[in-house]
């Protein structure tokens, strides 16, 4: 197999399992999720076999990501700079209603005479 063909696998499993991992999936859940087995995500993850852009696709939904998530390198400095963390729109929409509750409750500070 040509080098480049083989880097985009690995490129491409790299991505699978980070993302799984960020979600805080097993590659049983994953595979559920995809109506996949165990052992063919770890060997997408290994960069061990041609997957086909449908799997490719349902697993970019179960990890709810867009799928040239799973094509991207991260950059050198992007790695340095730290950790990367995904949430869905649900979890962002909780994230929001949060802070508009703490904005909602919190007090103006007190005013100070002279």
């Amino acid at each position: 197999m040509p080098e480049n063909l083989r880097a985009i696998r690995l490129r491409v499993g790299r991505n699978v399992r980070r993302l799984r991992r960020l979600r805080a999936f097993t590659q049983e859940r994953l595979a559920e999720h995809v109506g996949n087995t165990w052992k063919h995500i770890g060997q997408v993850e290994r960069g061990e076999v041609n997957v086909g852009l449908d799997i490719l696709s349902k697993i970019a939904d179960a990890l709810s990501i867009d799928i040239a998530d799973l094509f991207a390198e991260l950059s050198r400095r992007r790695r340095e700079k730290g950790s990367l963390y995904l949430i869905t729109e649900r979890e962002l929409s909780q994230i929001e209603d949060a802070v508009r509750n703490v904005r909602a409750t919190a007090k103006p500070p007190a005013r100070t005479t002279n």
